[in-house]
C-alpha cells in the first residue's frame, strides 16, 4: 500500500496557505512551488526577500534542499523542475545558480515566464524527486 507522508521541515516557516510544503507519496516526493523567503517567518507580505535573482534563486534552491533532506534524499534525486520566472533577462543569472546544485544529475526542467503573488518575487521553483528508500531507511 502506497503511503502519503506530509513533509514541513525543521526551520522552515508554515506554508503561507493551506498546502503543503512538500509530499511524499510512495518514493516520490513533490515539493511546492518555493520562493526566496519560504524560510522567514511572519506576514507573507512583511517577509525580506533579497533583490537580486541570484541570491533568491539560491535561497530557493536551499529552501528545496531542507526539504529533499528532510524527506531523506539529496538534490541528486530530483528528476524534475518547474520553474517561474518574473524577468526573462534573469534566465542565465538563475541557471548559473541551479547549475551549482545540480551539477552531477542535472533534472528535467520548464521554465516559463510569470508574475508572483509578491511583486519582489523573482523566482519560484517546484521540483519532484524520486527517493527509491523513502521508509527504508
Amino acid at each position: 500500500m502506497t503511503t502519503k507522508t506530509f513533509i514541513q521541515p525543521r526551520g522552515m516557516a508554515e506554508a503561507v496557505g493551506p498546502f503543503s510544503r512538500a509530499v511524499l507519496i510512495g518514493e516520490y516526493l513533490h515539493i511546492a512551488g518555493t520562493t526566496a523567503l519560504s524560510h522567514i517567518t511572519g506576514d507573507y507580505y512583511e517577509r525580506y526577500v533579497p533583490p537580486g535573482i541570484e541570491e533568491q534563486t539560491r535561497l530557493t534552491l536551499d529552501n528545496i534542499k531542507m526539504c529533499v533532506e528532510d524527506a531523506g534524499g539529496t538534490m541528486d534525486d530530483i528528476f524534475k523542475v518547474v520553474i517561474m520566472l518574473k524577468n526573462p533577462e534573469d534566465y542565465r543569472k538563475m541557471n548559473a545558480v541551479r547549475g551549482e546544485y545540480f551539477r552531477n544529475a542535472p533534472p528535467i526542467s520548464t521554465c516559463f515566464r510569470a508574475e508572483v503573488m509578491r511583486p519582489d518575487i523573482l523566482v519560484e521553483i517546484e521540483a519532484v524527486a524520486w527517493l527509491p528508500n523513502a521508509g527504508k531507511r
